[in-house]
């Protein structure tokens, strides 16, 4: 049975990830592995009990070969789904760029959304009682 689904996003520079989910989310690192290069070429972040890893491209293309891309594409959006949607937006808001301001969904959701540094959408949410 699955337990639990965790993403792990590509990126060019692990530590300005961390130094985005701690600073604009409130994420802590939980676990992480530095770099030949310098710096971490891994780290998992968590919140609330929520999980995100984040990968340096070099690592995650020499571990799964089919990723091979000449620059971080995203080809995801993370939705997170929160209980104080307001509270969530004026602190988010206070510290980084809004991409879709506040708006209401077709399926009875309260949304906004914003982009971290390395090009991922992450839409916040709070599904309406019906």
């Amino acid at each position: 049975m699955y337990k639990s689904i965790t993403t792990n996003l590509m990126v060019e520079n692990v530590d300005e990830s961390i130094a985005f989910y701690q600073d604009v989310l409130g994420f802590s690192v939980v676990d992480s592995v530095p770099s030949e290069k310098g710096g971490l070429q891994f780290a998992i972040m968590q919140k609330e009990g929520f999980q995100i890893m984040l990968q340096e491209k070099s690592s995650m293309i020499s571990e799964y070969p089919n990723m091979d891309t000449p620059k971080v594409q995203p080809s995801v959006t993370i939705y997170i789904e929160v209980d104080d949607f307001d509270s969530v937006y004026h602190d988010i808001k206070g510290k980084h760029k809004i991409l879709c301001d506040i708006h209401e969904t077709f399926y009875g959701a309260k949304e906004f959304a914003i982009v971290d540094n390395s090009g991922y959408v992450l839409t916040f949410a709070k599904h309406q009682a019906q």
